[in-house]
């Protein structure tokens, strides 16, 4: 990866930790990626999961999803939240849904919770699930295969914005969400420094929430705007990202850096 002390990498440990573990991961999901262990051969599961429609391959995005969210579930650490002794990978509990007083009210200023939480006990229903990386991934082969197979990739609309740094520090530097005071003390105290969380911190976990949120009506706004059926992915890229890097830039000459930084390990950003 050409890193070295003039070109660091942010999160290389745990990045090179994945590349271990994606090794393990080919050679145990035989089903998704073949007896060669080839990451390739998820076209070859595509394929028997797909339709012909008038000589058109369909494949649904069900399937490609579900072959990297299972084939590639061992590559993330085992610290992960997990449930029923699964490690779920990018998945975190969110105390604003949790059923305690200080969880209702929520880190951000944008953010409400009905009092009391949600009115469910059971296992895992203060969990938010991401999968940031996995459905980045699944984004990003979707245009190989259709332009290349020539295949159509169904069930797009399923898919959700991506909760990372740009998207969500667009939000923030626009105001559209706000961080409380109670949630971290030092934004406030030294404002033109970013406060520097870790992504099990709650209030990193109520962001990325809300910037999922957010993203799909900013979708449909410019939609109705443009006048034209955008995909997300377009939106996305061309707009949420895009702007989420020019405003950072403006905002934080010296670095371009988001309003608030997240302590990565390389699986997190």
């Amino acid at each position: 990866m050409q890193v070295t002390s003039s070109n660091p990498m942010s999160g290389i440990e745990g990045r090179t930790g994945l590349l271990y573990n994606l090794a393990q991961a080919l050679r145990s999901s035989h089903e998704f990626f073949g007896e060669g262990a080839r990451a390739g051969n998820i076209l070859d599961f595509l394929a028997q999961n797909s339709r012909n429609d008038e000589g058109k391959t369909k494949v649904p995005v069900s399937a490609l999803f579900s072959a990297l969210i299972e084939g590639l579930a061992a590559i993330w650490p085992a610290s992960r939240t997990s449930l029923g002794g699964v490690s779920l990978g990018d998945v975190w509990p969110c105390s604003a849904l949790s059923n305690s007083t200080k969880g209702a009210s929520g880190l951000l200023e944008n953010m409400k919770v009905s009092p009391g939480g949600v009115s469910g006990t059971s296992e895992g229903d203060d969990l938010v699930p991401f999968h940031k990386l996995t459905q980045w991934i699944t984004y990003s082969l979707v245009e190989p295969i259709e332009k290349v197979l020539g295949w159509e990739v169904e069930g797009l609309e399923d898919m959700t914005g991506l909760p990372e740094y740009r998207n969500g520090g667009l939000l923030v530097d626009f105001g559209v969400l706000t961080l409380r005071s109670s949630a971290v003390a030092s934004y406030f105290d030294t404002p033109e420094v970013p406060p520097r969380l870790p992504p099990s911190h709650p209030a990193i976990i109520e962001w990325r929430a809300m910037t999922v949120i957010e993203l799909d009506r900013i979708a449909e706004g410019i939609r109705k705007k443009l006048g034209h059926n955008l995909k997300l992915a377009q939106v996305l890229e061309s707009a949420t990202w895009k702007g989420g890097r020019e405003i950072a830039k403006s905002k934080r000459p010296a670095t371009g850096g988001p309003p608030i930084e997240i302590e990565s390990d390389g699986t997190v950003f």
